[in-house]
């Protein structure tokens, strides 16, 4: 199998005829809990042809094999810049989806016109819709310091559209354009402002957009507001009509910080006003390039991953605390350390401790880096990985 996915790569790659080859090999081997395993794996070939650059991704997750295979294609002409990319399930096989994405800039003019087409659902490919296809056209234009955009969407939305694939295991594919099924036909127009000027140094961020359906969202942002001795912060609200979030972030010489508040509006009935309620906070502080610390709390779990999309905790986990330390490395590069601890309600170990991850990148060639990760749950089996990035 992993023979006939090189092969396809450097014969999607092979149109370079004879040129430069490029690419990058990755590997993560599972070394506990035994026995030993390889996790997964990922093969890149790039070649150059008629000034465009072709090739393709190949990836393979443990016993599932070969999940995914991305091919993909970007060039230039003058002042018009394009790159599409197309997915293939191999194990359906099936096509899953395809993006294109062609820009323009003159005279102060940014236009991006996003295209994206998602095939029906394949077993075992998972994903909302299909078979559908739209576009999302992008506006941007300087005016006397501020920056006036919009974004209209036919068919599609910018947006993450994740695509499922359920076997042995689970892996996701995430793409920023959503294709709406029902064809193409208007879904929404979304207008914004950057860097408007206020007064004392003070600029606005506004943006409002709607669908079909009416209203879908505000949001506001008040930039470098003054408190004293060199400190200043940015105040945003975003309303929608499911909820609004408020936003803090204090600027600081030598550091910076964010204070996130995950909120609603409660209305009892329409009308009538009850309160803000509160899901959970974030503060993450920048000590330095890649050096920071970042405490999440939630008293809603729940609540605050469906508004940042994401799955964070586990079992009855609530709070997290992440620091991040960088360094100099080999050949120019960084290492990174990342160590997380994770909290539970239900107390147990040392202030209710329920995991560790650690994530360790170190650069020991100029084209090979070494990744190290290890995930300790108390109580449980730990889980320790190697894997390595080669490139050329």
């Amino acid at each position: 199998m992993v023979r006939r996915a090189l092969f396809a790569l450097l014969l999607f790659s092979g149109l370079a005829f004879g040129q430069t080859l490029s690419g990058s090999w990755s590997t993560k081997i599972s070394l506990l809990p035994p026995p030993v395993a390889l996790s997964s794996t990922e093969f890149e070939l790039f070649g150059t042809v008629a000034g465009w650059k072709v090739g393709g991704r190949a990836e393979f997750f443990g016993t599932d094999g070969w999940v995914w295979q991305t091919l993909m294609a970007q060039g230039e002409f003058r002042s018009i810049s394009s790159e599409w990319t197309l997915l293939f399930g191999p194990l359906a096989p099936a096509f899953l989806y395809a993006l294109g994405k062609t820009t323009f800039a003159y005279s102060g003019l940014d236009l991006t016109l996003w295209s994206a087409m998602v095939g029906p659902n394949v077993p075992p490919y998972v994903f909302t819709g299909g078979p559908s296809g739209g576009t999302v056209l992008e506006l941007g234009y300087n005016l006397e310091g501020v920056r006036v955009s919009g974004e209209l969407g036919f068919g599609a939305r910018k947006q993450d559209f994740t695509l499922i694939y359920s076997g042995v295991g689970t892996y996701t594919k995430t793409f920023p354009v959503d294709p709406f099924p029902g064809g193409f036909e208007f879904r929404y127009l979304k207008l914004s402002a950057e860097d408007v000027p206020f007064c004392c140094g003070i600029s606005l961020d506004l943006g409002f957009s709607f669908t079909k359906e009416g209203f879908d969202e505000f949001s506001a942002t008040v930039k470098s507001i003054p408190i004293c001795c060199g400190i200043s912060f940015d105040a945003s609200v975003t309303f929608t009509t499911t909820q609004k979030t408020i936003a803090i972030k204090p600027k600081w010489e030598g550091i910076t910080g964010c204070f996130t508040v995950y909120g609603d509006v409660n209305f009892q009935e329409p009308g009538a006003f009850q309160g803000i309620e509160v899901y959970g906070f974030k503060v993450r502080c920048e000590l330095a390039e890649c050096n920071y610390l970042e405490i999440l709390t939630a008293f809603d779990p729940a609540k605050v991953e469906e508004m940042l999309g994401e799955d964070i905790f586990q079992n009855d986990e609530f709070e997290y605390v992440k620091l991040g330390f960088c360094g100099p490395g080999c050949c120019g590069g960084n290492w990174q350390l990342d160590l997380s601890a994770y909290f539970t309600r239900s107390g147990g170990a040392l202030f209710g401790l329920s995991r560790i991850l650690a994530d360790f990148s170190l650069p020991i060639m100029a084209n090979l880096t070494v990744d190290v990760g290890l995930s300790a749950p108390v109580g449980g089996l730990a889980s320790l990985t190697v894997g390595w990035t080669f490139t050329f």
